[in-house]
């Protein structure tokens, strides 16, 4: 009976149990596992970097560097050619100069080049959480190397007319793409033979790719150590990532038979920008890049679990939020916003197009004081549009040196605009030295070419205008304007229907062509030049050479082709600097000139005399020079007595 009652309460309590299915299920719910960061999270922070850094590449590229960007192009060159394609490739990396090159020329329109270089950043930048396999949650980490490329473009200064590198500005841009292509594929393979033998095919790229190829191997090595596993032997272990090393180490020495103008020594970092000119080694612009190429050794390490713990999410915000805004002080401190430096390029390029009311406008703007190389650009403006008597001292003529921030790069004019300068004013034999010896140096570009095919044509070369037009109706941005003067080559006189060469042609033509020396500084040559010629049979020459007697400050100089002026202009009304030049010398030195009987304009006669009682009432107050000059710039700064006594220290270079 006993027994009976127990085998009824062992089946009651088994029928009270719950099934096997629940207790697991009950079991479950009990273990806290750790949940992954939600993908919206993720998703977002995403978003939010990649639109951050496409924001901020417009921003400062189209916005505010739209100038820069048209000048990076026109000191570039890219053609289809077989030849140029030959040059490229005569150093390691040479594919790479080659399609960055090609990318350049839309900087044509800063709008489209821009574009183009946010995009490839955006790509590079999900490409390497692929390639890394990274969390989208670390997305802001990702875009560390975007960052990097964006300084470097923005941070050049005047290194823009000093840098040797072909294809400069897309080429840390392609060079990063094409290093995460690299890796990317070959992570696509899992089996120790596959990854040696795409190890070794990464390798055979860097006659294309140069600095880069061994900068995806480094990757490859890092990645492999991080993908040990653990039940691998220790030399299985060390195999793959020790290949990649190796490689770096012989691929340069194996190819550096087949370079003859590459130092053994720069082998291992070919394609790296290196800043250097005229023994002055500037480190700074480097800096993005070794950022660019240390960043990413960091990505295999990131977190590849991000929990879903308030630790983590706090951390995950921490990291993004710093990485943006430092990035946006790096950017915004980076960003070379020199005043004079962009209207530089404004002016050069007005100049280029004959604008020269855009050239005056832009002058009229400064700030502060003018570079010489604009102050130059204003004379040709005035003296193409007849002005320079009347207008030349209503603009600021101090001319203070090139600002290239904390930079020790000396900047020379004949370097960066004397060739145009010297084609304007008739000296087409020193605007084709200096386009020639620029170009050996730095390469050939569409703005050398262009000044070449010019100066080639106004002298009566036509063989050599025609190879130089040839040249530019290659290319894709400048093959209409070639187009449009080669008629001239065929038919020379066809040349005096283009008005735009009249000025040029004439101050050349009366002045012939000797080529003597300037001892590289333009500015100094032509006022010596100018100042110190006289010619009666063309006006505008003639009152170049006034005018260059006016800046020289010289009496003596200025007496004998003021008096011609007068006698090739009889009818004609006497310009207002003119009168202030003679009522200025004839009251300093009288014995030089009788000014009694001039005909000088009531208002010029009344300046002169307040800006005499002005200075003098000033000077017995105890005021110095400076102060003198500070006093009476609003009211006589657009006076040749003003620039006479106040203009000084002109820094020409």
């Amino acid at each position: 009976m006993s027994k009976k009652n127990n085998h009824r309460r062992d089946i009651a309590a088994e029928t009270k149990k719950p099934p096997l299915t629940q207790q697991k299920v009950q079991t479950s719910k009990k273990e806290k596992k750790p949940l992954s960061l939600t993908t919206g999270a993720s998703v977002c922070i995403a978003i939010i970097v990649t639109v951050t850094v496409a924001v901020l590449g417009v921003y400062h590229l189209i916005v505010r560097n739209s100038d820069m960007l048209y000048m990076a192009q026109s000191k570039d060159f890219f053609s289809f050619d077989s030849t140029f394609r030959a040059d490229c490739m005569h150093t390691p990396g040479g594919f790479i100069s080659w399609v960055s090159s090609f990318l350049t020329q839309f900087f044509f329109h800063p709008s489209l080049g821009a574009s183009i270089m946010v995009v490839i950043w955006v790509v590079s930048i999900w490409l390497s959480k692929f390639t890394f396999r990274v969390k989208m949650a670390w997305m802001a980490v990702l875009a560390i190397p975007a960052v990097c490329l964006l300084v470097s473009t923005i941070d050049t200064g005047y290194w823009l007319y000093y840098c040797k590198q072909t294809g400069y500005w897309f080429y840390g841009t392609l060079g990063y793409l094409f290093t995460n292509l690299l890796v990317l594929f070959h992570s696509c393979f899992k089996k120790k033979f596959d990854c040696i033998f795409v190890t070794f095919l990464i390798a055979v790229t860097y006659p294309f790719l140069g600095w880069y190829t061994l900068l995806a191997l480094l990757y490859v090595a890092v990645l492999s150590l991080c993908h040990m596993k653990t039940d691998d032997s220790l030399a299985s272990k060390m195999l793959l990532p020790l290949i990649p090393l190796v490689l770096i180490g012989i691929t340069p020495l194996v190819c550096y038979q087949f370079y003859s103008g590459v130092r053994f020594e720069d082998m291992w970092m070919a394609g790296f920008p290196f800043f250097e000119n005229d023994n002055v080694t500037s480190f700074t612009p480097s800096i993005p890049f070794i950022v660019l190429a240390a960043v990413p050794l960091l990505f295999p390490f990131l977190p590849k679990k991000v929990e879903n713990s308030t630790g983590m999410t706090w951390g995950i915000t921490l990291v993004t939020t710093a990485v943006l805004v430092l990035s946006w002080l790096w950017v915004e401190k980076s960003d070379f916003q020199n005043y004079n430096y962009h209207a530089e390029m404004r002016m050069y390029r007005a100049t280029e197009e004959q604008d020269w009311d855009k050239v005056l406008d832009e002058m009229s703007n400064i700030p502060g004081d003018a570079s010489r190389e604009m102050v130059l650009f204003k004379n040709i403006a005035l003296m193409n549009k007849g002005e320079m008597g009347t207008k030349m001292f209503k603009y600021n003529n101090m001319g203070e040196p090139p600002t290239n921030g904390f930079d020790t790069l000396r900047v020379h004019m004949v370097q960066t605009a004397a060739p145009l300068i010297y084609y304007y004013h008739g000296k087409t034999n020193f605007a084709l030295r200096w386009s020639i010896e620029n170009s050996v140096e730095f390469g050939y570009d569409y703005d050398h070419l262009k000044i070449l095919a010019r100066c080639a044509l106004v002298n009566g070369e036509m063989e050599m205008a025609k190879r130089y037009l040839n040249i530019l109706q290659s290319t894709l941005y400048y093959r209409d304007w070639a187009e449009r003067l080669m008629p001239i080559t065929e038919k020379p006189e066809l040349i005096k229907k283009f008005k735009e060469f009249d000025s040029v042609r004439e101050l050349r033509d009366h002045m012939g062509t000797v080529l003597d020396g300037d001892n590289g500084l333009c500015e100094m040559y032509l006022l010596t030049y100018f100042s110190q010629t006289m010619n009666k049979d063309s006006k505008l020459l003639q009152e170049l050479t006034l005018n260059y007697a006016l800046i020289q400050k010289d009496i003596q100089l200025f007496w004998p082709r003021f008096f011609l002026y007068a006698q090739m202009h009889q009818g004609e009304p006497m310009p207002i600097h003119y009168q202030e030049a003679a009522i200025l010398y004839g009251n300093l030195e009288p014995e030089s000139a009788d000014i009694s009987t001039m005909p000088f304009q009531e208002e010029v006669k009344k300046s002169y005399e307040g800006f005499h009682n002005m200075t003098q009432s000033l000077l017995q107050a105890g005021l110095d020079s400076d102060a003198i000059g500070e006093a009476t710039k609003s009211t006589y700064g657009n006076t040749f007595y003003w620039f006479y006594f106040f203009c000084r220290d002109v820094h020409s270079y």
